[in-house]
């Protein structure tokens, strides 16, 4: 066949196109711009944005129940300085902004819209690797590819420096997630007797907080919830669910797992970073539906 017709009976699609392949389930919200370079929405994410002490490892250990869930630890505020490769751009030129080819000292073609995202979700992606089994794995006869074991895969991350100094404002720092991760759900979570929260900051990481600031890191993650609404964050509080294990249960509906419930809660970091022995069950027939 000539490379003409050959080419006319392959099936065609838009290059450019705003199709969100998670549009009846994990993220209706998002907007997804998707060209050559990227399309932001394939992959679904899950964080967990707290302060110290508040529980963010136990949550962290029991959100990782979920099936095909992988969300890691702390990562000294990663998020936040990938978010530095874009603010960079945008600080210094208007490279992502032009809407046509530009010549000259700044010479380049059009950047898509979104087209970044893919590259910054590659590195919250790199710092999240399946386990070395499965990575030593990989070129085995018989064994799943990385993409193959990863496919339908929720990644994430938890951080308690996410507000860290308040380096970026409530909006810049919204306005990064749903641009760079639209298909994301945002676990927010806080501890509201700032007291007890103050006394075992100090007892663990003997630094300079105080009730001033930990109102503020509080503040800027309830305000952060506010600004990403209902549909994509969720905000609980540790002296609520640490008392009833229904918040969290009604957390994972929430995010759209169905046949889920936890029996209690996993107490990570008791003891400075002691990690709990004993899991809860969440239930054999816990699934996604989509």
């Amino acid at each position: 066949a000539s490379k003409s017709s050959s080419a006319a009976s392959s099936p065609s699609f838009q290059s450019f196109n705003t199709t969100n392949p998670h549009s009846q389930s994990w993220c209706p919200f998002a907007t997804c711009h998707n060209s050559p370079l990227c399309q932001p929405c394939q992959r679904r994410y899950l964080f967990i944005l707290a302060t110290g002490r508040s529980g963010s490892t136990s949550l962290l250990k029991m959100l990782n129940q979920l099936p095909n869930a992988r969300l890691s630890g702390e990562n000294s505020n990663q998020l936040y300085m990938t978010s530095l490769l874009q603010s960079n751009l945008r600080t210094n030129t208007q490279l992502l902004d032009d809407k046509e080819d530009v010549d000259g000292a700044h010479t380049h073609n059009v950047i898509p819209a979104q087209s970044m995202s893919c590259q910054i979700q590659g590195i919250m992606n790199s710092i999240n690797p399946p386990p070395n089994k499965v990575q030593n794995e990989i070129n085995i006869t018989g064994s799943p590819s990385l993409e193959e074991y990863d496919r339908g895969r929720i990644l994430g991350c938890k951080t308690i420096r996410f507000h860290k100094d308040q380096k970026w404002s409530v909006k810049e720092s919204a306005d990064f997630l749903r641009e760079n991760f639209p298909c994301s759900r945002i676990v927010i979570n806080i501890r509201s007797n700032i007291k007890d929260q103050l006394n075992s900051i100090k007892k663990t990481f003997q630094n300079g907080m105080t009730t001033r600031k930990l109102e503020e890191m509080n503040n800027f993650l309830v305000q952060l919830s506010k600004e990403l609404g209902e549909d994509m964050a969720k905000l609980v509080d540790m002296n609520e669910w640490t008392k009833d294990i229904d918040v969290l249960n009604n957390l994972i509906y929430w995010l759209g797992f169905r046949e889920c419930k936890y029996q209690k809660v996993v107490h990570e970091n008791y003891k400075r970073y002691e990690s709990a022995k004993k899991k809860t069950g969440i239930g054999e027939k816990c699934h996604y539906p989509h």
